[in-house]
Protein backbone atom coordinates (compact mmCIF):
# COMPACT_ATOMS: atom_id res chain seq x y z
CA UNK A 1 0.00 0.00 0.00
CA UNK A 2 2.14 2.91 -1.23
CA UNK A 3 2.04 6.19 0.68
CA UNK A 4 3.89 9.35 -0.38
CA UNK A 5 7.34 8.85 1.15
CA UNK A 6 7.68 12.50 2.03
CA UNK A 7 4.20 12.88 3.59
CA UNK A 8 4.57 14.36 7.07
CA UNK A 9 1.76 13.30 9.41
CA UNK A 10 1.03 14.15 13.04
CA UNK A 11 -1.41 12.12 15.16
CA UNK A 12 -2.99 12.88 18.52
CA UNK A 13 -3.98 13.78 20.99
CA UNK A 14 -3.42 10.99 23.52
CA UNK A 15 -1.28 7.96 24.35
CA UNK A 16 -2.16 5.88 27.41
CA UNK A 17 -2.15 2.31 28.65
CA UNK A 18 -4.93 0.00 27.47
CA UNK A 19 -5.49 -2.92 29.85
CA UNK A 20 -7.75 -5.74 28.64
CA UNK A 21 -9.67 -8.18 30.84
CA UNK A 22 -11.58 -11.04 29.22
CA UNK A 23 -14.96 -11.64 30.86
CA UNK A 24 -14.95 -15.27 32.00
CA UNK A 25 -16.53 -17.32 34.78
CA UNK A 26 -14.46 -15.56 37.45
CA UNK A 27 -15.58 -12.13 36.30
CA UNK A 28 -19.19 -13.32 36.05
CA UNK A 29 -18.95 -14.74 39.59
CA UNK A 30 -17.71 -11.34 40.80
CA UNK A 31 -20.71 -9.67 39.19
CA UNK A 32 -23.17 -12.16 40.71
CA UNK A 33 -21.59 -11.86 44.15
CA UNK A 34 -21.50 -8.06 44.25
CA UNK A 35 -24.10 -5.44 45.07
CA UNK A 36 -24.76 -3.29 41.97
CA UNK A 37 -25.14 0.44 42.48
CA UNK A 38 -26.58 2.85 39.94
CA UNK A 39 -23.96 5.50 39.00
CA UNK A 40 -24.41 8.78 40.82
CA UNK A 41 -21.86 10.94 38.96
CA UNK A 42 -19.89 11.18 35.71
CA UNK A 43 -16.78 9.81 37.43
CA UNK A 44 -17.45 6.40 38.98
CA UNK A 45 -15.94 5.88 42.42
CA UNK A 46 -17.69 2.76 43.82
CA UNK A 47 -17.10 -0.87 42.92
CA UNK A 48 -20.87 -1.44 42.75
CA UNK A 49 -21.17 1.17 40.00
CA UNK A 50 -18.70 -0.76 37.83
CA UNK A 51 -20.63 -3.96 38.54
CA UNK A 52 -23.92 -2.30 37.56
CA UNK A 53 -22.57 -0.97 34.25
CA UNK A 54 -20.73 -4.17 33.33
CA UNK A 55 -23.88 -6.22 33.95
CA UNK A 56 -25.82 -3.82 31.72
CA UNK A 57 -23.13 -4.02 29.02
CA UNK A 58 -23.42 -7.82 28.87
CA UNK A 59 -27.05 -7.31 27.86
CA UNK A 60 -27.01 -4.15 25.75
CA UNK A 61 -23.42 -3.50 24.67
CA UNK A 62 -20.69 -1.41 26.19
CA UNK A 63 -19.43 2.15 26.32
CA UNK A 64 -16.71 4.18 28.01
CA UNK A 65 -16.84 5.57 31.54
CA UNK A 66 -14.46 7.60 33.67
CA UNK A 67 -13.45 6.21 37.06
CA UNK A 68 -11.60 7.53 40.07
CA UNK A 69 -8.05 6.51 40.89
CA UNK A 70 -9.37 4.60 43.91
CA UNK A 71 -11.79 2.51 41.84
CA UNK A 72 -9.11 1.94 39.20
CA UNK A 73 -6.74 0.53 41.80
CA UNK A 74 -9.53 -1.65 43.26
CA UNK A 75 -10.31 -3.18 39.84
CA UNK A 76 -6.63 -3.80 39.19
CA UNK A 77 -6.35 -5.47 42.58
CA UNK A 78 -9.29 -7.75 41.77
CA UNK A 79 -8.14 -8.77 38.28
CA UNK A 80 -4.42 -8.02 38.12
CA UNK A 81 -3.47 -11.56 37.08
CA UNK A 82 -5.94 -11.44 34.15
CA UNK A 83 -4.84 -8.12 32.65
CA UNK A 84 -3.14 -7.87 29.25
CA UNK A 85 -1.55 -4.43 28.99
CA UNK A 86 -0.47 -2.58 25.85
CA UNK A 87 -0.15 1.00 24.67
CA UNK A 88 -3.30 2.64 23.33
CA UNK A 89 -5.06 5.93 22.73
CA UNK A 90 -6.14 7.45 19.44
CA UNK A 91 -2.81 9.16 18.81
CA UNK A 92 -0.89 5.94 19.39
CA UNK A 93 -3.12 3.67 17.28
CA UNK A 94 -3.15 5.99 14.28
CA UNK A 95 0.58 6.57 14.58
CA UNK A 96 1.37 2.84 14.81
CA UNK A 97 -0.51 2.06 11.59
CA UNK A 98 1.28 4.85 9.73
CA UNK A 99 4.64 3.67 11.08
CA UNK A 100 3.97 0.14 9.83
CA UNK A 101 2.98 1.58 6.44
CA UNK A 102 6.37 3.23 6.10
CA UNK A 103 5.84 6.71 7.50
CA UNK A 104 7.32 8.04 10.74
CA UNK A 105 4.64 10.22 12.32
CA UNK A 106 4.88 12.92 14.95
CA UNK A 107 2.79 11.69 17.90
CA UNK A 108 1.33 13.66 20.81
CA UNK A 109 2.36 12.74 24.38
CA UNK A 110 0.82 15.10 26.98
CA UNK A 111 2.10 12.73 29.69
CA UNK A 112 5.55 11.18 29.31
CA UNK A 113 6.21 8.71 32.14
CA UNK A 114 9.16 6.32 31.65
CA UNK A 115 6.95 3.21 31.35
CA UNK A 116 5.08 4.64 28.35
CA UNK A 117 7.92 6.44 26.61
CA UNK A 118 10.31 3.47 26.84
CA UNK A 119 7.60 1.14 25.49
CA UNK A 120 6.77 3.33 22.49
CA UNK A 121 7.81 2.67 18.88
CA UNK A 122 10.22 5.00 17.10
CA UNK A 123 7.73 7.82 16.64
CA UNK A 124 8.79 11.44 16.39
CA UNK A 125 8.14 13.35 19.63
CA UNK A 126 8.22 17.13 19.93
CA UNK A 127 10.47 18.35 22.71
CA UNK A 128 11.46 21.99 23.11
CA UNK A 129 10.92 22.80 19.45
CA UNK A 130 12.96 19.81 18.30
CA UNK A 131 12.13 16.26 17.23
CA UNK A 132 13.22 13.47 19.56
CA UNK A 133 12.72 9.76 20.05
CA UNK A 134 10.22 8.78 22.77
CA UNK A 135 13.08 7.48 24.94
CA UNK A 136 14.68 10.94 24.76
CA UNK A 137 11.55 12.78 25.92
CA UNK A 138 10.85 11.11 29.29
CA UNK A 139 9.46 13.10 32.21
CA UNK A 140 10.04 11.05 35.35
CA UNK A 141 7.17 12.39 37.46
CA UNK A 142 4.36 12.29 34.87
CA UNK A 143 1.37 10.02 35.67
CA UNK A 144 0.65 6.90 33.59
CA UNK A 145 -3.08 6.75 32.91
CA UNK A 146 -4.86 3.52 32.06
CA UNK A 147 -8.08 2.42 30.35
CA UNK A 148 -9.43 -0.89 31.69
CA UNK A 149 -11.43 -2.73 29.04
CA UNK A 150 -13.69 -5.67 29.91
CA UNK A 151 -14.21 -7.61 26.67
CA UNK A 152 -16.97 -10.19 26.19
CA UNK A 153 -18.38 -12.51 23.56
CA UNK A 154 -22.02 -13.43 23.15
CA UNK A 155 -22.86 -16.52 25.21
CA UNK A 156 -26.57 -16.80 26.07
CA UNK A 157 -25.99 -19.79 28.33
CA UNK A 158 -23.75 -17.61 30.50
CA UNK A 159 -26.11 -14.62 30.37
CA UNK A 160 -23.97 -12.66 27.89
CA UNK A 161 -26.43 -11.45 25.27
CA UNK A 162 -24.08 -9.54 22.97
CA UNK A 163 -20.45 -9.17 21.92
CA UNK A 164 -18.55 -6.05 22.84
CA UNK A 165 -16.56 -4.30 25.53
CA UNK A 166 -16.93 -1.71 28.27
CA UNK A 167 -14.06 0.61 29.17
CA UNK A 168 -13.40 2.07 32.62
CA UNK A 169 -10.85 4.86 32.22
CA UNK A 170 -8.76 6.45 34.92
CA UNK A 171 -7.55 9.39 32.88
CA UNK A 172 -7.42 13.00 34.03
CA UNK A 173 -5.23 13.79 31.01
CA UNK A 174 -7.99 13.09 28.48
CA UNK A 175 -11.03 14.04 30.58
CA UNK A 176 -9.59 17.44 31.52
CA UNK A 177 -8.03 18.21 28.15
CA UNK A 178 -4.32 18.23 28.90
CA UNK A 179 -2.51 19.09 25.68
CA UNK A 180 1.03 18.43 24.47
CA UNK A 181 2.01 22.02 23.75
CA UNK A 182 5.32 21.07 22.13
CA UNK A 183 3.43 18.76 19.77
CA UNK A 184 0.82 21.36 18.82
CA UNK A 185 3.50 23.96 18.10
CA UNK A 186 4.95 21.73 15.38
CA UNK A 187 1.80 19.89 14.29
CA UNK A 188 0.01 23.12 13.40
CA UNK A 189 2.94 24.44 11.40
CA UNK A 190 2.80 23.56 7.72
CA UNK A 191 6.57 23.83 7.51
CA UNK A 192 6.81 20.69 9.64
CA UNK A 193 3.54 18.78 9.03
CA UNK A 194 1.33 18.19 5.97
CA UNK A 195 -1.57 16.47 7.77
CA UNK A 196 -2.75 16.49 11.38
CA UNK A 197 -5.17 13.75 12.44
CA UNK A 198 -6.59 13.99 15.94
CA UNK A 199 -9.36 12.93 18.31
CA UNK A 200 -10.04 14.15 21.83
CA UNK A 201 -13.42 15.84 22.31
CA UNK A 202 -15.48 12.76 23.22
CA UNK A 203 -13.21 12.19 26.21
CA UNK A 204 -13.68 15.66 27.72
CA UNK A 205 -15.88 16.11 30.76
CA UNK A 206 -18.58 18.71 30.02
CA UNK A 207 -17.03 21.02 32.63
CA UNK A 208 -13.84 21.03 30.52
CA UNK A 209 -15.46 21.33 27.08
CA UNK A 210 -14.05 24.82 26.60
CA UNK A 211 -10.57 23.37 26.38
CA UNK A 212 -11.57 23.18 22.71
CA UNK A 213 -11.26 26.97 22.63
CA UNK A 214 -7.53 26.60 23.25
CA UNK A 215 -7.21 24.42 20.15
CA UNK A 216 -9.32 26.77 18.07
CA UNK A 217 -7.14 29.73 19.03
CA UNK A 218 -3.97 27.83 18.16
CA UNK A 219 -5.37 26.70 14.80
CA UNK A 220 -6.59 30.17 13.90
CA UNK A 221 -3.23 31.70 14.83
CA UNK A 222 -1.28 29.24 12.69
CA UNK A 223 0.27 31.07 9.76
CA UNK A 224 0.51 28.07 7.43
CA UNK A 225 -1.57 25.34 8.94
CA UNK A 226 -1.62 21.80 7.51
CA UNK A 227 -4.67 19.82 6.45
CA UNK A 228 -6.57 18.80 9.59
CA UNK A 229 -8.78 15.74 10.11
CA UNK A 230 -10.98 15.52 13.23
CA UNK A 231 -12.06 12.05 14.36
CA UNK A 232 -15.19 11.66 16.50
CA UNK A 233 -15.78 9.24 19.37
CA UNK A 234 -18.46 7.95 21.71
CA UNK A 235 -18.37 9.61 25.09
CA UNK A 236 -19.53 13.07 26.15
CA UNK A 237 -22.20 14.38 23.71
CA UNK A 238 -22.02 17.88 25.18
CA UNK A 239 -18.28 18.14 24.65
CA UNK A 240 -18.49 16.61 21.16
CA UNK A 241 -21.20 18.98 19.96
CA UNK A 242 -19.32 21.94 21.39
CA UNK A 243 -16.19 20.87 19.49
CA UNK A 244 -18.15 20.36 16.27
CA UNK A 245 -19.46 23.92 16.40
CA UNK A 246 -16.24 25.59 17.54
CA UNK A 247 -13.97 23.76 15.10
CA UNK A 248 -16.15 24.68 12.11
CA UNK A 249 -13.91 26.46 9.64
CA UNK A 250 -10.77 25.21 11.40
CA UNK A 251 -10.65 21.60 10.17
CA UNK A 252 -10.94 20.10 6.71
CA UNK A 253 -12.54 16.72 7.33
CA UNK A 254 -14.41 14.58 9.84
CA UNK A 255 -14.39 10.86 10.52
CA UNK A 256 -17.01 8.97 12.53
CA UNK A 257 -18.78 5.63 12.80
CA UNK A 258 -22.40 4.88 11.97
CA UNK A 259 -23.64 5.28 15.57
CA UNK A 260 -21.92 8.64 15.89
CA UNK A 261 -23.40 9.71 12.56
CA UNK A 262 -26.89 9.04 13.91
CA UNK A 263 -26.12 10.67 17.26
CA UNK A 264 -24.31 13.80 16.13
CA UNK A 265 -25.33 14.32 12.49
CA UNK A 266 -28.93 13.17 12.81
CA UNK A 267 -28.86 10.26 10.34
CA UNK A 268 -32.23 8.49 10.37
CA UNK A 269 -30.72 4.99 10.36
CA UNK A 270 -27.51 3.04 9.84
CA UNK A 271 -28.37 2.47 6.19
CA UNK A 272 -25.67 3.82 3.84
CA UNK A 273 -28.07 6.18 2.06
CA UNK A 274 -29.21 7.76 5.35
CA UNK A 275 -25.64 8.10 6.60
CA UNK A 276 -24.56 9.65 3.30
CA UNK A 277 -27.42 12.16 3.42
CA UNK A 278 -26.46 13.24 6.95
CA UNK A 279 -22.79 13.45 5.96
CA UNK A 280 -23.62 15.63 2.96
CA UNK A 281 -25.67 18.02 5.08
CA UNK A 282 -22.84 18.29 7.62
CA UNK A 283 -20.26 18.88 4.90
CA UNK A 284 -22.25 21.81 3.58
CA UNK A 285 -23.23 23.23 6.97
CA UNK A 286 -19.74 23.15 8.48
CA UNK A 287 -17.76 24.05 5.37
CA UNK A 288 -15.87 20.76 5.22
CA UNK A 289 -13.96 19.16 2.36
CA UNK A 290 -14.81 15.61 3.38
CA UNK A 291 -16.90 13.51 5.78
CA UNK A 292 -16.08 9.81 6.15
CA UNK A 293 -18.38 7.32 7.90
CA UNK A 294 -16.93 3.90 8.76
CA UNK A 295 -18.65 0.78 10.01
CA UNK A 296 -17.83 -2.91 10.28
CA UNK A 297 -19.49 -3.54 6.90
CA UNK A 298 -18.55 -0.52 4.80
CA UNK A 299 -16.83 2.83 4.58
CA UNK A 300 -18.37 5.78 2.79
CA UNK A 301 -17.30 9.31 2.06
CA UNK A 302 -18.99 12.44 0.83
CA UNK A 303 -16.36 14.88 -0.35
CA UNK A 304 -15.23 17.56 -2.77
CA UNK A 305 -12.38 15.31 -3.97
CA UNK A 306 -12.27 13.39 -7.30
CA UNK A 307 -14.11 10.04 -7.17
CA UNK A 308 -11.07 7.93 -8.10
CA UNK A 309 -8.99 9.50 -5.36
CA UNK A 310 -11.73 8.87 -2.80
CA UNK A 311 -12.19 5.27 -3.95
CA UNK A 312 -8.47 4.60 -3.58
CA UNK A 313 -8.35 6.16 -0.11
CA UNK A 314 -11.33 4.21 1.25
CA UNK A 315 -10.14 0.92 -0.25
CA UNK A 316 -6.68 1.39 1.24
CA UNK A 317 -8.17 2.21 4.65
CA UNK A 318 -10.33 -0.93 4.58
CA UNK A 319 -7.32 -3.06 3.67
CA UNK A 320 -5.26 -1.59 6.53
CA UNK A 321 -8.13 -2.13 8.98
CA UNK A 322 -8.47 -5.78 7.97
CA UNK A 323 -4.72 -6.36 8.07
CA UNK A 324 -4.65 -4.98 11.62
CA UNK A 325 -6.96 -7.80 12.76
CA UNK A 326 -4.77 -10.61 11.42
CA UNK A 327 -1.94 -10.55 13.95
CA UNK A 328 1.64 -9.75 13.06
CA UNK A 329 2.74 -6.76 11.00
CA UNK A 330 0.79 -4.84 8.39
CA UNK A 331 3.61 -5.36 5.92
CA UNK A 332 3.15 -9.12 6.16
CA UNK A 333 -0.64 -9.06 6.28
CA UNK A 334 -1.55 -6.58 3.56
CA UNK A 335 -0.91 -8.99 0.65
CA UNK A 336 -3.13 -11.55 2.40
CA UNK A 337 -6.08 -9.14 2.63
CA UNK A 338 -6.89 -9.56 -1.06
CA UNK A 339 -7.90 -13.17 -0.40
CA UNK A 340 -10.47 -12.20 2.23
CA UNK A 341 -14.17 -12.00 1.33
CA UNK A 342 -15.87 -8.60 1.19
CA UNK A 343 -18.97 -7.66 3.15
CA UNK A 344 -22.27 -7.92 1.32
CA UNK A 345 -22.54 -4.26 0.46
CA UNK A 346 -22.58 -3.01 -3.10
CA UNK A 347 -19.75 -0.63 -3.95
CA UNK A 348 -20.77 2.75 -5.34
CA UNK A 349 -18.93 5.67 -6.89
CA UNK A 350 -20.68 8.72 -8.25
CA UNK A 351 -20.49 12.46 -8.70
CA UNK A 352 -23.58 14.53 -8.06
CA UNK A 353 -24.20 18.25 -7.60
CA UNK A 354 -20.47 18.93 -7.45
CA UNK A 355 -19.83 16.36 -4.70
CA UNK A 356 -18.32 12.88 -4.71
CA UNK A 357 -20.07 9.94 -3.08
CA UNK A 358 -18.12 6.69 -2.65
CA UNK A 359 -19.10 3.53 -0.78
CA UNK A 360 -16.83 0.48 -0.45
CA UNK A 361 -17.44 -2.84 1.35
CA UNK A 362 -15.00 -3.86 4.09
CA UNK A 363 -12.82 -6.99 4.07
CA UNK A 364 -14.08 -9.67 6.45
CA UNK A 365 -11.52 -11.54 8.55
CA UNK A 366 -13.80 -13.97 10.36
Amino acid sequence: MPLPAKLRVATGLYVNWDSTIQVDEEVLAWIRGSQPQSPSSLILSREGEAVFLLAEALKKGGGEHLISEGLYRRLRELFNWKIERRLGGNGFHMGRVLLELGLRPLVSYPCRPPSIMLSSPLFKVACGGKLRLPSEAVREDDPEYDHLSFEFKQSPEEGIETTGRIIFSWDRMSSEGWFDEDFLELALDGEHVDLLVFAYAHLLLPSFKKRTDVLVDLIEDARRRPKIHFEFGEGSPESMVYAMERLAGCVDSWGLNERECMKYLGAESEKPEDLAEAAEEALKRYGLQRVCVHSSNFALAVSRLPPERELGALTAACKAAAASTMGGTLERNLPRVESLPRSRVEARKERREGLTFVLVPTYVNS
